[in-house]
């Protein structure tokens, strides 16, 4: 049972605790899941500088008052002072999973230290006395870090026993880790390691249900929860993560958390829909093509029967004899994502995009782009030869007389204006990613997904207007008019089928633009159809689209390969090492044609 407290109330008390602990401005909402309060059965939860908490978190028999301000201290304290950002709390996760080697173990311990260490060394400290929460301590927890804290606080405030002697033991040693004077991560190893021994002794707390209920319940505040954009600062360490294991891990502990809770299945229907408008577009345009030409002649022009393309790509030979020849008239749009796929690529088009987020911030960083300003010419001066040669005036300093060095060349001296902006002149090209998710790309897919993220957001961050596929037997596309969100998870699905290179869909998004595109293929080159794929792609670079292939050692095609390479029009660069190199040589690409306008 617990007490409901006026909103007037809960609002001056929260920003007593908020001015004690010096915290960023939040704005704090206070209702239930309905109106917009937390999401699930967390009792505080913030997000975006925006505190929400339920009226009904006070147990009876306590002063809401009390309860109140040091429900709020605690919850504070955790952005103020442990973990306090992100990158320490992921720090000492990892510090907790180099002794465990289990990522559940790992939060949960930081969690724990996070707890204990705010409760029983900072608060009594900085307050002079015990949280109210632990004088009053209920024998009710809802999940596996309640119940722990629970029995840790009966060693301080004794008011019953513990529930067993191994409970009562291991919570001790707890208690007398968190009073250590030690670095936090050697503190949060310890816990650990203690964890690990109480998961021997009762294996029944640890269940994956009830650690799932730890993350749904007892979400940890960070600072960057109270600042605006708050999971962009998440995504910039997610960014930092290398290995699909841990980062799937990362996603759900702190990411998946703090998304809205029907985020998921907006993707899923805009997916959804885009599929199905996408399927009768085509068809539809197919229909028109077999009634205008016949249905012999449009076989004819999008290949021929299976049988015959075989017969005639026999000189290709090698590994790629081992592969069915097939025409690019089988290269559909999927009508269905299958949901394994789908949620797949859900959470790793936010490891995709942090990656490739993350390579382009530190291009940035390193190599800053000096941008034009508005300015005014002011008055003529002497030119020297230390000043740059592109500031003489040669008109003017031949009215002095003979060009004379130092001594009749003259340049204008510019004052920027105060108002205005940035002036940047020029066509921003079009982009078309293409990337293969097909069987032979499964083991570099990861690599090749970030690459054209990469070129994704090179082209987007610079005003470019962006369009994405990925193919397999078939492909999913996400046209120049489709939301952000369903490009990048067009970019973040991986179909482990055959490979037949869209060209009619790549055809479609060409010709929907008046202007040159900059297409970007990023393969390992087992084009199925690549006898339709090179003469249609040199026909694209006659019209005076640019087109960049990345070819990948996935599967091994020599003769297609050699193909591909031997096309003069197309620009192919060969990467040994995805994992060391393509990601640089897709940046260094990028950077070329977007160079003037990328920021």
């Amino acid at each position: 049972m617990s007490l409901k407290i006026g909103v007037e109330d809960i609002a001056k008390i929260f920003n007593q605790a908020w001015l004690e602990l010096h915290c960023p401005p939040v704005k704090l909402r206070v209702g239930g899941k309905s109106d917009g309060g937390p999401r699930g059965p967390a009792a505080i939860y913030a997000v975006n500088g925006e505190v929400y908490v339920r009226p009904d978190i006070v147990p009876r028999g306590c002063d809401p008052h009390k309860y109140l301000l040091w429900y709020f201290r605690h919850e504070l304290a955790h952005a103020h002072y442990c973990p306090y950002d992100l990158k320490t709390a992921y720090s000492l996760e990892k510090a907790a999973y180099s002794v465990t080697g289990n990522w559940d173990l790992a939060y949960l311990a930081t969690h724990l230290f996070a707890d204990l260490q705010v409760n029983i060394n900072y608060l009594p400290r900085k307050f002079g006395e015990l949280p109210y929460f632990m004088k009053v301590l209920r024998n009710y927890y809802t999940s596996i870090l309640d119940y722990l804290l629970y029995e840790v606080y009966l060693h301080i405030n004794p008011i019953s026993k513990p529930s067993s002697k191994a409970i009562e033991n291991v919570t001790k040693e707890m208690l007398a880790i968190i009073l250590l004077d030690k670095p936090w991560h050697s503190k949060v190893q310890m816990l650990a390691i203690t964890l690990t021994k109480l998961k021997t002794i009762r294996p029944s707390l640890f269940f994956p249900r009830r650690m799932r209920e730890h993350l749904i319940r007892n979400p940890l505040m960070l600072r960057e929860d109270l600042l605006p954009g708050s999971l962009k600062s998440f995504e910039e360490i997610f960014g930092s993560v290398s290995t699909p294991s841990d980062a799937r891990e990362f996603f759900r502990q702190w990411i998946e958390p703090r998304l809205p809770p029907e985020e998921k299945e907006k993707v899923k229907k805009m997916m959804e829909g885009k599929l199905s408008s996408h399927k009768t577009k085509v068809r539809a345009e197919s229909d028109k093509k077999e009634a205008a030409a016949g249905k012999r002649e449009s076989e004819k022009k999008q290949g021929g029967r299976v049988g015959d393309n075989v017969r005639r790509l026999e000189f290709f030979g090698g590994d790629f004899g081992e592969e069915p020849r097939l025409p690019s008239s089988l290269s559909k749009p999927y009508e269905k994502i299958p949901s394994d796929i789908f949620n797949e690529a859900f959470w790793k088009r936010y490891w995709y995009k942090s990656r490739a987020e993350r390579i382009l911030m530190r291009y940035l960083s390193e190599n800053p782009i000096r941008r034009p300003v508005w300015a005014v010419v002011k008055y003529p001066d002497d030119w020297y030869i230390e000043d740059e040669i592109e500031d003489l005036d040669i008109d003017v300093s031949l009215d002095e007389g003979p060009l004379i060095p130092e001594v009749t060349t003259l340049r204008w001296v510019e004052e920027p204006t105060y108002h205005g902006q940035s002036l940047i002149i020029g066509f921003v090209p079009s982009a078309i990613i293409i990337l293969d998710a097909s069987l032979s790309m499964l083991q570099i897919h990861d690599d090749a997904a970030i690459a054209a993220f990469i070129a994704y957001l090179s082209a987007r961050r610079s005003g470019g207007q962006t369009s994405a596929i990925t193919f397999s037997t078939k492909y999913v596309s996400a046209d120049w008019s489709s939301p952000e969100e369903l490009k990048e998870l067009v970019l973040s699905m991986a179909f482990n089928e055959y490979t037949i290179f869209p060209i009619n869909e790549v055809g479609r998004l060409v010709f929907d633009k008046p202007e040159n595109c900059f297409i970007t293929i990023i393969t390992d080159g087992g084009w199925q159809n690549i006898d339709e794929a090179i003469p249609f792609l040199e026909r694209m670079a006659d019209l005076g689209h640019k087109i960049v292939i990345f070819l990948l050692p996935g599967g091994k095609y020599p003769d297609k390969v050699k193909a591909i390479k031997s096309s003069p029009n197309l620009r192919v660069y060969n990467v040994v090492r995805p994992e060391a190199d393509l990601q640089g040589m897709v940046l260094s690409e990028s950077v070329k044609t977007y160079k003037a306008f990328l920021s």
